[in-house]
Parts: C-alpha cells; sequence; structure tokens
C-alpha cells in the first residue's frame, strides 16, 4: 500500500512537552516515525513509503521508496518554518497519489500537534466557506481524497484547552468531507478525586505525553491500518496440505451492487478459508478484470525465546514423532511418507557408518532442537514451486460464488511470489472461460466429443486496426482516405471498401450511426461531381452502391461486410440523382 508520511513542521512543532523537558513534539514525532519504520521492517518492507513536511506549503522529502534508511536519514533533517495549513498538504498529496490509480489503497499518515492555521487558511475557516459548495468544482479534490485512508498522529495533552478544541474540529473536517479518517491521541488519564468530590491538586511531575506513549499509538495504527488479511488456504482433501497464510494488502469489503428487481445492494466479505478448485493454464486465463490483487505469505510465528524454553529445546532428545491411526484407510500412505520424510530430513554430519563394507549401517543421531521455520513444510512453497515450474495459475473459490486465481508473479527485480488475484462475485466473470463452476477435466469427456474450451471470439478486437477518434482531425481523415481511393477507382476498388467497412464497423461500436447517413449523401456528392468530369461509369456504379448499402437496415450488424457490386445489377440512378440533389450536408 502507498504511504505518505507527513510531518507538520510548523513552528508550534518547537514547544517542549510538558513535564517532558527533553522532548519536543517535533522530536516525538521524529522518534514516532522510526518506530514505524522498525514495524515495516518488520513485516517485510512492503510498504512503498514517502516523505513529506508541510506548513503552508507542502514539500516533497523522499519519493515513494523501500528504502527506509534513506527515509530515516531524512526525517533527522526536518527543520521548522511557518505556521501550518493542513488543507495545502491534502492537495499536494493528490498530485503525488495520482501515479497510483484508484485501485490501490492509499495510506496518509499525519504527525501534528492538532494546529488549526491562522485566518483564511485555517481548518476552521474552510469549514465556514466549504458548506452548502459540496459540488462546485474548486472542492473536486475532496473526492480524491476521500478514497485515502487518512491517519492523524496527535501529539497533545488532553489538559490543553487549545488541543482538546483542535481535536473537534478535526473531527468536524473529516465528517464534514465524507473523508475516511482517525485521530490517533494518547487516552484521558482518570484525575483522582479527594473525598470531598474535587480533583487532587497535586499533578504528576511527568506528562501522558511520551516515547512510549507515541509508541503505543503507532501499534494502534499499525493494528488499524497495516495488518495483513489471515486466512487458510486449502489445496485438495488431503489434511496437510492447508495451512494459514496471510493476504497483503489486507483485502476490503466489496459492495455488491444491486441488481433491477433482484437482490439489494450487499456488503461481502472473503471467506475465512480460500480452497483450490482446480488449476488452469495462464495463457487460458489471460488477463481479466480483477477487483485487488494480493500477496499471498506463509504465515512465521515470531516466538520469542527466553531461558526457560531454550533450555527445554536443549533438553529434547528427538522431536515427538508422529502418532498414526492404523484404523486409517489411508494409513499405508501416511506411512510411508513419514519414513520418506525422516529419510530427507537426514542430516550427514548426524549419521554415522557401522559395519563393514559389504553391510554398511546408517545410524541417525536425533539433532537436540526442534525445526526451525526454513525447516518446517510450507504449502505456499510447494504452490509456487509447482505453478511456476508448470507456467499455471490456481482457481480458488473466496466466497460463495466468487472466485479468484493464484498464480507465481515475477516483479521487475526478477523475485518471484505468490499473487491472488480476486475476480468480481460471480461464477460467469471471465467470458472466455464461461461458467467457472461448469469446468471440468479433459478426461472426462465422451467418446467423440470435442472440447470447446476456451469459449473463442468470434472477432478478436485486439487483431483490428484501432480506430480513435477522439479529435475532429481523425475523423476528418478516415473520411478523406475514403474519398481518395474512391477518385482512383476501379483500380482502387477493394481498398475502397476496406476502408468503408472500417470506418461503418467503428462507427456502430460508437453508436455513431448519423455518421454513416452522412457518408452515403458524401458518396453521391462524389459521384455526381465524377460524372460531370467524365469519370468511368464503373466508378459512378460503385459509389451508387456504397451509398445503398450504406442506408440498408439490414448492414446496421457489426459483423456484416459491404461488398462491391458485380456487373448485371445497376440500382437505379434516376433515384440516386433525385437524393443527390437534395439539401446539402453542412461540414
Amino acid at each position: 500500500m502507498p504511504t505518505i508520511i507527513a510531518v507538520d513542521a510548523s513552528i508550534s512543532m518547537l514547544r517542549q512537552v510538558p513535564g517532558r523537558n527533553e522532548h519536543t513534539y517535533l522530536s516525538l514525532a521524529i522518534k514516532g516515525i522510526q518506530h514505524l519504520l522498525d514495524n515495516f521492517t518488520a513485516a517485510g518492507k512492503l510498504e512503498h513509503l514517502a516523505l513529506m513536511s508541510y506548513t503552508m506549503t507542502a514539500d516533497l522529502r523522499v519519493d515513494f521508496t523501500r528504502d527506509y534508511d534513506q527515509i530515516r536519514q531524512a526525517v533527522k533533517k526536518i527543520e521548522t518554518v511557518d505556521k501550518s495549513c493542513l488543507l495545502t498538504l491534502l492537495k499536494t498529496s493528490v498530485s503525488i497519489m495520482s501515479t497510483w490509480g484508484a485501485q490501490n489503497v492509499l495510506q496518509l499518515v499525519v504527525f501534528t500537534d492538532c494546529g488549526l492555521g491562522f485566518c483564511s487558511t485555517s481548518i476552521s475557516g474552510f469549514l465556514e466557506t466549504y458548506a452548502g459548495k459540496e459540488a462546485d468544482p474548486e472542492y473536486a479534490w475532496l473526492r480524491t481524497v476521500a478514497n485515502y485512508n487518512l491517519n492523524f498522529i496527535c501529539l497533545g495533552l488532553h489538559s490543553d484547552l487549545f488541543f482538546t478544541r483542535a481535536l473537534v474540529v478535526y473531527q468536524q473536517l473529516l465528517d464534514a468531507a465524507a473523508l475516511k479518517g482517525q485521530l490517533f491521541m494518547t487516552p484521558v488519564k482518570n484525575q483522582e478525586t479527594n473525598e470531598g468530590g474535587s480533583a487532587a491538586s497535586a499533578p504528576s511531575h511527568k506528562s501522558e505525553l511520551g516515547r512510549t506513549a507515541v509508541f503505543e499509538l503507532i501499534e494502534r495504527l499499525c493494528e488499524t491500518s497495516y495488518k495483513s488479511t489471515e486466512v487458510t488456504l486449502r489445496c485438495g482433501s488431503y489434511f496437510r496440505m492447508e495451512a494459514p497464510v496471510l493476504l497483503w494488502p489486507p483485502t476490503t469489503p466489496y459492495e455488491q451492487p444491486a441488481v433491477l428487481g433482484g437482490v439489494e445492494a450487499q456488503l461481502r466479505h472473503i471467506d475465512q478459508r480460500i480452497e483450490v478448485c482446480g488449476f488452469l493454464a495462464l495463457s487460458d486465463i489471460g488477463s481479466p478484470a480483477t477487483l485487488s490483487r494480493h500477496w499471498v505469505l506463509p504465515k512465521v510465528e515470531r516466538e520469542k525465546t527466553s531461558r526457560r524454553s531454550a533450555g527445554m529445546a536443549a533438553g529434547m532428545a528427538k522431536p515427538a514423532k508422529l502418532t498414526l491411526d492404523t484404523s486409517n484407510p489411508n494409513y499405508v500412505l501416511e506411512s510411508l511418507e513419514q519414513d520418506i520424510r525422516e529419510f530427507y530430513a537426514k542430516d550427514p554430519k548426524d549419521t554415522e557408518e557401522s559395519g563393514d563394507d559389504a553391510d554398511v549401517t546408517i545410524v541417525l543421531k536425533h539433532s537436540t532442537g526442534p525445526q526451525t521455520e526454513q525447516q518446517r513444510e510450507s504449502l505456499c512453497v510447494l504452490l509456487h514451486g509447482a505453478l511456476k515450474m508448470e507456467n499455471m495459475a490456481a482457481l480458488v473459490r473466496v466466497g460463495e460464488k466468487w472466485y479468484g486465481f493464484i498464480y507465481a508473479f515475477t516483479d521487475a527485480k526478477k523475485k518471484s511470489n505468490l499473487m491472488l488475484n480476486i475476480l468480481p462475485p460471480g461464477s460467469n466473470v471471465i467470458p472466455w472461460l464461461g461458467d467457472l463452476e461448469l469446468l471440468g477435466f479433459a478426461e472426462d469427456l465422451a467418446p467423440g466429443e470435442t472440447a470447446s474450451f476456451p469459449v473463442r471470439a468470434d472477432r478478436r478486437s485486439y487483431s483490428q486496426s484501432s480506430v480513435v477518434w477522439i479529435r475532429q482531425a481523425s475523423l476528418q481523415s478516415d473520411v478523406q482516405k475514403v474519398l481518395r481511393h474512391a477518385k482512383k477507382m476501379p483500380d482502387k476498388t477493394q481498398h475502397f471498401y476496406k476502408e468503408l467497412n472500417r470506418i461503418r464497423r467503428a462507427a456502430l461500436a460508437l453508436g455513431f450511426v448519423e455518421l454513416l447517413e452522412a457518408l452515403a449523401m458524401l458518396l453521391e456528392k462524389e459521384c455526381a461531381h465524377l460524372t460531370l468530369n467524365g469519370a468511368s461509369n464503373e466508378c459512378t456504379v460503385q459509389l451508387q452502391h456504397a451509398a445503398t448499402e450504406l442506408r440498408k437496415t439490414s448492414n446496421r450488424d457489426i459483423k456484416s461486410t459491404i461488398v462491391p457490386h458485380q456487373k448485371g445489377g445497376v440500382p437505379d440512378v434516376s433515384s440516386s440523382a433525385a437524393t443527390a440533389s437534395t439539401a446539402g450536408y453542412m461540414y
């Protein structure tokens, strides 16, 4: 998830924290950013981060990168300049985030002492002018910011009246502009009261805002906005082919639109268990439209070792052996699998040879410690290696009538990982595959039956030359090309009809039916002009035939084709001449 870390560089950030003479608000913000980077590093450096500082202007200190050390060095060089203006930061973030598109989850983390600003640039002044003008083009950038997740790390004391008032205004900004955001602040401490009910007059020499409190805010932020989605991945009916995995970025609920006369709009979440339904070649899947993409990462248990646990691990003579149920119908296969696993798990250093050359016995010395994370079995590693080797994808069910596919994705740095693409809900969302619930094996076909998979389109749109009419000059150029071929008939008859059919299909695809009538009138005028100049009879006949075919309703089908006129069927010249003498068409 692309994340912008913004730091308030106003002069108020240089104030010392009451009760914490060794800290200023800016130094606490820097320590909070360092702790946030440490959390991202421990998670595998998956986030693309950018660093900004803002006052009356917003400056991009570090562009999006995964080199967190670069951000650590840049954040130490931030200097206070001017007064704070949060609106400038929000406007600038729109242009910086524009390169990521709307499909990514965009995050904005702001470290501030919640200054409101002054005069017209203050948040209070903005809320007064914004009321009732939500639809004005001047505030169109707010609709883009509404797609971001705003996280404010509020550095202040609840005993400070200005800070508590600013929190209310910040929340009013989020509510008035319909922004997705959250204010992270230190919890309010309950003041001790005496018997008379009044508050105690002896405050603590330490305030509730310090390095530990800021670290707790960062932990809450990571738990809320940067926690990966944990699901169980199952492949087949074998109980060992099931493992917990993490999906990153975390999945978001999908709001399924209402169907006309059917089910109302509903919010859908993926299931906690996703199952592999089968495997398809990547060439058959192609590039369908997807809702989101997520890395599939194995869940690693980060256990904290202690002296007691280390002593218990050292005292283990051998790992516990799996007890097999003899009544299980797969007992023979599981026993064989266990023997093979133990054979390949042996370390050459833990074995010794005994006996002579004729009869060598291998004696296994069991290791004294448990298996490490690298030695454990991993379904993700098995699935990734198989899909990458066979160039295939696994079709998975993520919900009721909701599917996706997992494949091995290689990035620009030649690093390969498992990727999950979540399709829109439904079983018929990939047209060339048909209904996903009706897919089967090629071996299940009846004798003499041919497989109709994948479903092939009658005409591939990408195999045809594209027609772009964004500007008026493009349309004019295509029409002039048809007229140039018309003047050179009968030598250019085939080229004339080829270009004519290309324009006709493009007009029908765009719903531009008026262009066909205008083109027919233009061909009739060109026919009358060429007749006066002594053009060949073949040329005039073809032009009249083309104009007549363009007006036929049977040729409004995009799959039909206008062919050249064959001798023996000369069209009615009088009717065409009468049509040509009608009022002209303006170009």
